[in-house]
């Protein structure tokens, strides 16, 4: 019984042989193409989301700030800066006005994007 049951196993995982060709077309659709590398956090980046319209990247990183990109270019738009500690979650809200952030100081920040100020972030949530 053993037996019999090594042999299906062995031959199930026998089965499904992919062709060079087939290899081939697998292992490009899996690398895919780098469009863009955005530059610019002092250290690593934790989480990034796109905006809802696709024309804005937010960023957060270890080095405590946010940072909004243009989705077409890659050039820098803006630095968020008000997190004591790390910047660990980053999302758009629906209509892509504001940002909300999570960081390792124990607060959840929402920033109005749609001002330069970057001292004007709306609300300061402590856990």
């Amino acid at each position: 019984m053993r037996v019999l049951l090594a042999l299906l196993l062995i031959g199930i995982a026998g089965c499904g042989g992919s062709s060079p060709e087939q290899k081939a077309a697998a292992k490009k659709s899996v690398e895919g193409q780098e469009t863009l590398t955005l530059k610019g956090h002092a250290i690593w980046v934790t989480n990034v989301s796109f905006s809802p319209d696709g024309r804005r990247i937010v960023s957060g990183s270890f080095d405590k700030t946010l940072k909004v990109w243009d989705a077409q270019t890659g050039q820098e738009t803006l630095t968020l800066r008000g997190h004591k500690g790390y910047v660990y979650d980053v999302s758009f809200n629906p209509d892509g006005k504001r940002i909300v952030s999570g960081g390792y100081d124990m607060t959840v920040k929402v920033w109005d994007t749609s001002s330069l100020d970057t001292s004007k972030w709306r609300s300061t949530c402590r856990f």
